[in-house]
């Protein structure tokens, strides 16, 4: 019988994480088909993955790319659902797939990702259909490919941008809105995000200076020069988890802040 949904796994180098989410994709309620983009590991990550997956595709480490990491286990995925799963992340429930599957009985949707809460950190207690008009509106919130799916049909259309060094998910999600589709946004279905925060405030610096970078050259993006930087630094939080101290103490998200000005400033010099 075929698989309901193929999971792509891009991995490099992650051999103390890949075996955690291979084992949450094996175990789901749904058949998932699993298939394997590495990149250059060479600690271990290939044995595992041989151990575990159905397909192990090797790219060379130079050609990377998250866009064509994307692309190229998209094209080897035999079932009409793909997904997309950080081998940094786990499924944090055994209906993840199905769940995300039951959300394309919606003719509409092309896509599907998890999240708390909306821009302005407001709690997301059900389902939201994203719009053009929305992504447009808040370019630094939206689809994320650390852990999303997408109807097969929709990528065969609009494949990823392999020329993008980041932000590959934001740009195809507006490419995808623009023909008329939504995306499903789930709180049911968020994913945890902490390894983004690995490396410490250099990485987080270096992370949001791609991200912002990126979407700078695609979108437009509003201004943010330096007291725009200390608003969102002193009252514009990612959601209310936590008490707003925290998030001002946060090292990690202020280097973050640092590295968006950054990013934003590059994008606009070359734009």
């Amino acid at each position: 019988m075929s698989a309901e949904a193929s999971a792509i796994v891009r991995s490099r180098d992650s051999a103390l994480t890949i075996e955690r989410t291979l084992a949450s994709l094996r175990s789901q309620t749904a058949d998932v088909e699993i298939i394997i983009v590495d990149s250059g590991s060479s600690d271990g990550t290939l044995e595992i993955a041989n151990r575990l997956a159905d397909e192990l595709i090797e790219i060379p480490f130079e050609r990377f790319t998250y866009g064509y990491a994307l692309n190229v286990g998209a094209g080897a995925a035999g079932a009409p659902f793909h997904f997309a799963l950080s081998s940094h992340c786990a499924a944090p429930r055994a209906d993840w797939v199905e769940r995300s599957l039951g959300h394309y009985s919606r003719e509409d949707v092309a896509a599907t990702n998890g999240y708390h809460a909306f821009p302005d950190g407001t709690p997301m207690l059900e389902t939201f259909h994203q719009t053009l008009a929305h992504a447009r509106a808040h370019p630094y919130w939206g689809f994320s490919n650390h852990a999303s799916s997408w109807r097969a049909s929709v990528w065969e259309e609009h494949p990823f941008d392999e020329g993008l060094d980041a932000a590959e998910d934001r740009e195809w999600a507006l490419r995808v809105l623009g023909a008329g589709w939504v995306v499903a946004f789930d709180p049911g279905l968020v994913v945890d995000m902490s390894h983004a925060w690995r490396g410490g405030p250099r990485n987080s610096y270096e992370r949001m200076l791609r991200c912002a970078r990126a979407i700078g050259s695609f979108t437009p993006v509003p201004t943010y020069g330096p007291r725009q930087l200390v608003r969102e630094w002193w009252s514009q939080f990612p959601d209310r988890r936590h008490p707003a101290v925290l998030y001002r103490l946060d090292y990690r998200r202020a280097a973050g802040l640092l590295g968006k000005y950054a990013g934003q400033r590059r994008a606009s010099r070359r734009g």
